[in-house]
């Protein structure tokens, strides 16, 4: 009787999170955070993601390629220089954070209304910029990207980045591109792991556990991911039955490792909200897509709602 009582107060809460967050949504209208309303200082928002991961099978020629336009209360024109700082986090090799390049303003471009960049960062770059050789380079490393960017507003300078922006910037409001993370792996055609699945878990009991099946069994679309070879995705229903909030699940194929990206749900009972997080990587053939195994470890994250971490194992099988 207890855990039912639980599971009551914990639904209730997530459905009055929901109903606060569809409430206050009118169709007819802009949103009601602005930038002028946020009083943000600028940062840079990705326009378009070329190429977000390493091909360790094209060492030489593979780079980390975006386009971002500044924005601030001029359009980006009071930005006077972009910093870019990058650290290596491999199975074998770890660098801290070092400088990469700092672009000042007269090499800009238009991007649209406002000023920007189109970024090529070499994986020769990062080799060089870190003393590594090409058998330090292991699929699954990644090389961590921060950016700053800083203004003249009134003669006075400053600088912004992920460490001084508030969570709105960095969040889907705006989409500040402050940091991102690129994967060295072996890229795939599109038409390898898309299409018609069947969502299933290796054990229905265990994935039952907490308040339910994380994520709806029965048929989903796996599409590819945009700026990635290697990253898929498919929508779903987050705790069905209980819930039912629409969600999007991505996971990436790592050469011959499937890696769950994470899926942050937004709500929560009161400290914070329920994250379902990354488990062990799971063993993939990248010649046959007609299974992928996923791990994920469910509450990762509970959001105050007093639910173990509980490891679960999707199974993707090809219609």
């Amino acid at each position: 009787m207890k855990k039912l009582l639980n599971m009551q107060k914990w639904v209730w809460a997530l459905t009055g999170a929901l109903l606060v967050m569809t409430a206050c949504r009118d169709e007819t209208k802009g949103p009601v955070l602005t930038f002028e309303k946020a009083t943000i200082g600028a940062y840079p928002k990705l326009v378009e993601l070329i190429t977000g991961e390493y091909d360790l099978q094209n060492v030489g020629t593979t780079a980390f390629k975006y386009k971002i336009a500044f924005v601030d209360k001029d359009k980006g024109r009071l930005v006077t220089k972009y910093i870019i700082e990058a650290a290596y986090a491999g199975k074998n090799v770890q660098k801290d954070r070092t400088l990469y390049k700092e672009i000042e303003s007269s090499q800009f471009i238009d991007v649209g209304e406002n000023k920007g960049l189109e970024i090529t960062i070499p994986l020769t770059d990062i080799m060089n910029l870190f003393g590594l050789n090409e058998s330090d380079l292991v699929a699954g490393d990644q090389v961590h990207f921060f950016h700053t960017v800083v203004i003249n507003d009134g003669g006075k300078e400053y600088s912004y980045s992920a460490a001084n922006s508030s969570p709105t910037v960095r969040g889907r409001a705006f989409q500040a591109f402050f940091t991102y993370s690129v994967k060295l792996t072996c890229p795939l055609p599109d038409n390898i792991f898309v299409g018609l699945y069947t969502l299933e878990y290796e054990d229905t009991v265990n994935a039952a556990l907490g308040f339910g099946y994380p994520f709806a069994r029965g048929e989903v679309m796996i599409t590819t991911v945009p700026g990635s070879s290697t990253k898929r995705q498919f929508s779903s229903i987050w705790l069905p039955g209980v819930v039912n909030l629409g969600a999007t699940v991505v996971f990436d194929i790592v050469c011959d490792i499937t890696v769950f990206e994470g899926y942050d749900s937004g709500l929560g009972c009161g400290g914070g909200s329920v994250v379902i997080g990354p488990g062990a990587p799971a063993p993939i053939d990248i010649n046959d897509d007609s299974e992928i195994r996923i791990n994920i470890i469910d509450y990762f994250k509970d959001g105050g709602c007093g639910v173990p971490q509980i490891p679960k194992t999707i199974i993707l099988t090809k219609k």
